[in-house]
């Protein structure tokens, strides 16, 4: 996957729980990206996912996905 999506750490999450294997973005996300998914079993990223999945629309989706973040990950969202 590549582009802005990518460099999102809570959709990087997201996007692992769906099968996505490979993230590309700007060097600048980088750092946060790796923390955030480095935060996060493969287990929780697909709890994540199908949270996700399941949510009514884009916002709902982002919140439901937030709710089962680790919580040392929330403090660099």
């Amino acid at each position: 996957m590549c582009g802005e999506a990518a460099g999102d750490p809570l959709l990087a999450c997201v996007l692992v729980g769906l099968g996505v294997s490979s993230l590309s973005m700007a060097p600048g996300l980088l750092a946060t990206a790796r923390v955030v998914l480095g935060s996060h079993s493969f287990e929780r990223c697909v709890q994540m996912a199908a949270a996700a999945r399941s949510a009514a629309d884009g916002a709902s989706a982002r919140a439901a996905a937030r709710e089962l973040a680790d919580e040392r990950a929330l403090l660099v969202l």
